[in-house]
């Protein structure tokens, strides 16, 4: 009898490393990769209490897009996807990536205002997007109700044809197996307990495996991030949301793009496999657990059926959820910080999976080079004490 070649190994932590990167969702997996793939830097270690992909990688709806507000945020989707349509390759791995296009909902003159505004911004900056009638989206997807039956009647939106999907689990397994090819050693189960610091500069990581010696770490554990921050005596302004998420029976095709209602606060997409993925806002309130309400439910469950009236009775036929880390101004925090050896790609909400090719990359590229890239030269910590905001949002209510 054959037995199947896992596809990656799965190490115990050695006692010394160049580099140690807290997280093992992609974020992590990205920047040990292209450290490797690009810097020639491979004694390192991707530390993640769990399984990889276990938090945000494998707990989000596979959207990609490039539709954000902030013209400091929205070149990161622009590499992200420009990246993510040549990984499959780059990785040897099938990510299935489909670009399906994404269209976005507003209900009032208000919410095409916004969405306005929003559009001659990505257009400036060389993103495909189009603002659309009702009946030029009903074209687009056929089985949307534009009538004025719904409690909130569409009065137009966009469509982003860069948008669509990735399907999350092949991504964590593609840049796993390229980062054990590259030597980098994966360690699954190992749980960080403390961040050595010595006149304030990283000297080390306590671990339940023991203790490894390094002068640079890394900070990707996404909804846990404040808290490994706090392990190194670092307070970060993230807080952690809880987000849910629901999924239907598969149906024969019905929608072939992404759509997200801004009013409504919810998307759906459907798989290839037919079930369609459903989800809403984050919850309001901080919490580091992971449940399912039946309030949420009903809530999301309204929401697409006013947009989809023919989807009343599909089933529902399971609920998950994710922890989100948030800042103050929605945008994400990355680069170093004033413990020397200590850098953080922190606080991207439930915008992170869509640009973590993007930002693996550029993580890299500052970890390798000591320098802080363009791309990021705004969105360091030092920001908030500034205060000079990114103000970043995508759901707005109308």
């Amino acid at each position: 009898m054959s037995h199947s070649k896992p596809m990656w190994r799965v190490k115990t932590p050695g006692k010394t490393y160049d580099v140690v990167i807290v997280g093992g969702g992609l974020h992590g997996l990205a920047c040990a990769y292209y450290l490797a793939k690009e810097h020639g830097i491979r004694n390192v270690a991707v530390l993640e209490r769990k399984r990889l992909g276990y938090g945000g990688s494998g707990r989000n709806t596979e959207i990609f897009r490039a539709n954000q507000r902030a013209p400091e945020i929205l070149p990161f989707y622009i590499e992200a996807n420009r990246l993510w349509k040549g990984l499959s390759a780059d990785l040897d791995f099938n990510v299935m990536v489909w670009t399906k296009g994404l269209i976005g909902l507003a209900h009032n003159r208000f919410g095409l205002d916004s969405m306005r505004m929003r559009h001659e911004t990505q257009t400036r900056m060389g993103i495909e997007n189009y603002m659309l009638t009702p009946q030029e989206l009903k074209k687009l997807a056929h089985r949307l109700d534009i009538s004025n039956k719904a409690e909130m009647p569409i009065a137009g939106g966009y469509y982003n044809p860069p948008g669509g999907t990735i399907r999350h689990d092949a991504a964590v397994w593609g840049f796993a197996r390229a980062c054990d090819r590259q030597g980098i050693d994966l360690c699954e189960g190992v749980e960080v307990t403390g961040i050595m610091v010595e006149n304030r500069r990283i000297s080390g990581v306590q671990t339940s495996a023991g203790t490894l010696s390094t002068p640079v770490v890394l900070n990707v554990a996404g909804g846990w991030s404040s808290n490994i921050a706090r392990m190194a005596g670092l307070k970060l302004p993230v807080v952690t949301l809880p987000l849910q998420a629901m999924v239907s029976e598969p149906i024969a095709s019905f929608v072939d793009q992404v759509v997200v209602s801004e009013a409504y606060f919810c998307y759906v997409q459907q798989t290839l496999k037919g079930d369609l993925v459903m989800g809403a806002h984050m919850d309001p309130w901080p919490s580091f657990r992971l449940y399912n309400t039946f309030e949420f439910a009903a809530e999301l469950s309204y929401g697409i059926t006013q947009l989809f009236p023919d989807l009343a009775h599909v089933r529902v036929m399971r609920t998950w959820s994710g922890l989100c880390d948030m800042t103050p101004d929605a945008s994400p925090v990355m680069g170093e910080t004033d413990i020397e050896g200590f850098y953080v790609d922190v606080g991207w909400g439930y915008f992170g999976f869509k640009a973590s090719p993007a930002c693996g990359k550029i993580m890299a590229e500052h970890i390798a080079t000591n320098h802080r890239p363009g791309l990021i030269r705004g969105l360091g910590l030092e920001r908030f004490n500034e205060g000079r905001m990114v103000p970043e949002t995508t759901f707005t209510r109308d």
